[in-house]
């Protein structure tokens, strides 16, 4: 009866085989084998997590995740008042989701798992975004502007007014940043400042992180989606200043701290990092 029993194991070891490769080619995606970008038919596990995120643990730092059925997916967040995200290609099995980022083509593989209602990607809780996207709003100042402040370079830093320019960020949970930059040289010659931001009564005021600079005080200003321009006083100091709207600036350059090198992933570095003031080159004299 043994004899039997393992000639029977013997004949079918093939077909097991066989089968095992197949599953493992299902549950990667037909086509992508673990490595390089994913591609090919969607697999159960992959079906399952097609849609919108957003997390729902601190809403004044949303995260949003989205996985696309044709394997293109995005990430984005609100952290300090700055908005940072990535495209990427994206695969998974049954508890590991891999993205091969389009900037680079850097490779992440991140544990998934769900509990309490929420989908847990690399430790960020998220629920299904319906729409209701935190931080939306008409608020004409929420977003990305840039240009100069006259006068607030020579009297804020001692650096020459021709070779200076500012772009800031409002955010709709109140918090922003601004980066005062040579223009020639912006990756080594700048200020970092993250601000908390009020409005009323048509007066903005912004706090800077750590007293970084002077509270400044907007109240004789004209501001529509495309130009903020007008005057600000900085402590005692008013000058005059004109912006317009931009998109797409990236922060990552002025962001620091701990939480970055703790990171493993790009997602949790952008969703741990914390910033305060930074001050390099002739802008730390």
């Amino acid at each position: 009866m043994r004899k039997i029993l393992a000639m029977i194991m013997l004949a079918l070891a093939p077909l097991c085989f066989s089968a095992c490769d197949d599953d493992d080619d299902y549950y990667y995606g037909h086509g992508w084998q673990g490595g390089g970008a994913p591609s090919g038919e969607l697999n159960q596990y992959e079906r399952d997590l097609v849609g919108s995120y957003v997390s729902d643990d601190d809403p004044s730092n949303p995260f949003y995740l989205v996985l696309n059925s044709d394997r293109s997916g995005s990430y984005s967040s609100v952290s300090d008042g700055t908005t940072k995200g990535e495209d990427f290609t994206w695969g998974a099995t049954s508890n590991t989701l891999t993205v091969v980022y389009k900037s680079d083509g850097y490779r992440d593989e991140m544990g998934y798992y769900y509990a309490d209602g929420h989908l847990y990607v690399d430790g960020i809780p998220l629920v299904v975004n319906t729409g209701q996207v935190p931080g939306d709003s008409d608020n004409p100042l929420v977003g990305q502007w840039e240009g100069k402040i006259n006068g607030f370079y020579a009297a804020m830093y001692g650096l020459a007014e021709d070779s200076c320019a500012t772009v800031c960020e409002f955010a709709a949970n109140g918090e922003g940043t601004q980066l005062d930059y040579n223009t020639y040289k912006p990756k080594t010659d700048y200020a970092y400042s993250p601000f908390t931001w009020t409005q009323a009564d048509g007066v903005i005021v912004v706090t800077y992180v750590d007293n970084a600079l002077p509270r400044a005080v907007f109240t004789d200003y004209a501001l529509s989606s495309t130009r903020f321009s007008g005057s600000v006083l900085y402590d005692k100091q008013l000058f005059g200043f004109a912006y317009t709207a931009t998109s797409g600036f990236d922060w990552s350059p002025y962001i620091t701290g701990s939480g970055v090198a703790a990171a493993k992933t790009r997602l949790s570095e952008l969703r741990r990092a914390k910033s305060g003031p930074v001050r390099s080159g002739g802008f730390a004299r």
